[in-house]
C-alpha cells in the first residue's frame, strides 16, 4: 500500500546489468526520497561490480532472501525478459510496489495475471516506457482525449533503431557508443529466443506500440505481422497491421538494423488520422505538430533533445506513487497488458501466417 506517510521510500534493485546500471541505480541512488537500496542478481562478480559502483551495501543472490530481509516499500525488476514474470509475481504477491522493465512479461496471460494481482492488492505496478513521461507526450494525449482530432481512425508508426549487434550478441560493438557504466549486455540477453523471448519486437515495439496505445487510447483486437530474422535467431524486421476496439486501423513497422554511423538519425515517427484532424509526432527530434481540418496548426512546445528519453523517470515515479506525492501512475499496468497482447499476438500472426484475435491469447 503508498506510504503516505512516509518521508523516504525503501527501494531494491532486482538485476545488475546494464539498464539497471545506466538508469535505475544512478537514478534511485542520487534520489532524496528513498531511504535505502538493496541489489540482488544471480551473478555474483554482476553484483558486486554493480553495488560497487553505486555503493549499495546490501547485497543478494537470492531475490526471496532480499524480500524476506529487506522490508521493501518498492522494488525495481530490470533482469531479461524471460525472467520478469516469475520475479513480478513474488514481488506483487508480498504487496510491495513494483517498477517493471520492458517488455512487462512475454505473454498475454503472465501480464494479466500480474495486473490483477497488483489490483488486488491495492499495489502500485510502473511498467518501465521512459517515453510516457515527457511532457509533450502527456500534453499530446490530453488533447487526444479530449477530442482535438475527433475519432481516431488510423494510426501509423515507424521505429527504426540502432539494434542490430545487440541482436547478433554482440554488444560490445556498442561499447564506444553507448560507454557502459558498468557492464554492457551479455551476449545472450538480446539475442538468444529463451532469454529475450524475440528480436525487435520485444526489444524495440514494446516501446513504440506501448506509446502508440497510451497516446490514443486504443486496444488492439486483432493483428496480422510479418516478421523477418535474416541471419539471425531473432526478428530484425517487423510489419505489424492491427484493427482496435474502435474500428481504427494502424500500422507499425520496424527495423533495428540502423548502421553504428548512423546512429543520429534513428527514426520513431507516429501519424494518428481523426475525424478533425492529424497529429504528426517525431519522437526523437522532440517535434510535434497538429495539422486540424479548419486550417490551423499547432505546433507543442518541442521536447528538447537532450530530454526526449527520460530514464530516469520510470523508478523515480514508483517511489513517488508510494509516497503519495502522485496519484496517477503515468505508465500503469494497463498499458503493458496491451502492449504484450498485441506483441504476442504478432509473433504468432508471423509464424501461423493468419489474423490473431487478442481474445485467444
Amino acid at each position: 500500500m503508498p506510504k503516505q506517510d512516509s518521508k523516504r521510500a525503501r527501494i531494491g534493485i532486482v538485476g545488475a546489468g546494464w539498464w539497471s546500471t545506466q538508469a535505475h541505480l544512478p537514478s534511485l541512488t542520487t534520489y532524496d526520497k528513498v531511504e535505502a537500496v538493496a541489489l540482488a542478481d544471480l551473478n555474483p562478480d554482476k553484483l558486486k561490480a554493480a553495488a560497487d559502483k553505486y555503493g549499495v551495501e546490501r547485497r543478494y543472490t537470492d531475490v526471496g532472501e532480499m524480500l524476506d530481509k529487506e522490508h521493501l516499500d518498492g522494488l525495481v525488476v530490470a533482469t531479461n525478459h524471460a525472467a520478469h514474470f516469475p520475479v513480478a509475481k513474488q514481488v506483487l504477491e508480498r504487496k510491495i510496489g513494483l517498477m517493471l522493465e520492458k517488455p512487462m512479461v512475454l505473454k498475454a496471460n503472465e501480464a494479466r495475471a500480474l495486473q490483477s494481482l497488483a489490483e488486488q492488492n491495492g499495489t502500485p505496478l510502473v511498467i518501465g516506457y521512459p517515453w510516457h513521461f515527457v511532457p509533450q507526450h502527456l500534453q499530446l494525449r490530453d488533447l487526444i482525449a479530449a477530442g482535438k482530432l475527433g475519432d481516431i481512425q488510423f494510426v501509423s508508426n515507424l521505429f527504426a533503431s540502432m539494434v542490430l549487434e545487440f541482436l547478433r550478441g554482440r554488444p560490445q560493438a556498442y561499447a564506444s557508443i553507448f560507454n557502459y557504466p558498468v557492464t554492457g549486455p551479455t551476449a545472450a540477453t538480446y539475442s538468444e529466443p529463451s532469454v529475450a523471448g524475440g528480436g525487435q519486437g520485444y526489444l524495440q515495439v514494446t516501446h513504440s506500440a506501448a506509446l502508440l496505445l497510451w497516446l490514443t487510447g486504443l486496444k488492439p483486437v486483432s493483428v496480422s505481422a510479418f516478421m523477418e530474422r535474416f541471419d539471425l535467431k531473432v526478428d530484425l524486421v517487423d510489419a505489424i497491421n492491427v484493427r482496435f476496439d474502435t474500428g481504427a486501423l494502424g500500422s507499425l513497422a520496424s527495423t533495428g538494423a540502423i548502421a553504428t554511423k548512423q546512429s543520429g538519425n534513428q527514426k520513431l515517427d507516429y501519424r494518428i488520422f481523426g475525424t478533425e484532424g492529424y497529429a504528426a509526432l517525431e519522437v526523437l527530434q522532440g517535434t510535434c505538430t497538429l495539422y486540424l481540418n479548419d486550417g490551423s496548426v499547432q505546433h507543442l512546445e518541442p521536447t528538447p533533445l537532450s530530454k526526449t528519453y527520460p530514464q530516469a523517470d520510470t523508478s523515480r515515479h514508483l517511489v513517488d506513487l508510494l509516497l503519495g506525492h502522485t496519484t496517477t501512475n503515468i505508465s500503469p499496468a494497463d498499458i503493458g497488458v496491451r502492449t504484450v497482447e498485441l506483441l504476442e499476438a504478432a509473433y504468432r500472426s508471423a509464424t501461423e501466417g493468419r489474423v490473431v484475435r487478442i481474445d485467444e491469447l
